[in-house]
């Protein structure tokens, strides 16, 4: 019941995070449909918000009310849990990155960046840069953290909940 648990409390975590990455997903949805390559990162977003909301009726429908679930809501979930645990990986990756650039390596890759975008203003700083990229790095791993922990209860909890999605118990 521990797992149980700690499933609920981060699939309620996880849901504000969904909701950032789906307005994320839907602000970028227009230059994607002339960018090709962000529509991968497109998917990954929509993947994430699938994954939490299905996870979500799965707590809520299948498991607290000990309801038949359809066999579609496990595929779902199962299906985007795989795209959530690579989205998790990179995110992972990336943070684990950048945070293991010394301070010199990492000012210095920010003030290569600078002088490579003519078009800053002048007053910004590469301090700056540096304090936001070690705060998008620190949520990214925060957030990828929550992703492959949620996804490694989730295939737990499918396995053990998989009486619910028996279609003898929905005809």
């Amino acid at each position: 019941m521990k797992q149980l648990t700690i499933y609920r409390i981060l699939t309620y975590i996880l849901i504000p995070v969904a909701c950032f990455f789906g307005l994320m997903g839907f602000l970028i949805l227009i230059p994607a449909i002339g960018n090709p390559p962000m529509w991968f990162m497109l998917f990954m977003f929509a993947s994430l918000v699938i994954y939490t909301f299905s996870s979500l009726k799965f707590i809520s429908n299948g498991i607290e009310r000990n309801a038949p679930c359809k066999t579609s809501l496990r595929d779902w979930i199962r299906v985007n849990a795989f795209v959530c645990l690579g989205m998790g990986a990179l995110f992972f990756l990336n943070a684990v990155g950048i945070f293991m650039l010394g301070p010199v390596a990492l000012q210095d890759f920010v003030e290569k960046a600078m002088e490579s975008q003519p078009n800053l203003p002048e007053g910004i700083d590469s301090g700056f840069f540096v304090s936001i990229l070690r705060g998008v790095a620190g949520f990214m791993l925060v957030v990828s953290i929550l992703i492959l922990v949620h996804v490694i209860l989730g295939f737990k909890m499918l396995k053990k909940f998989g009486h619910l999605f028996s279609q003898s118990t929905l005809s």
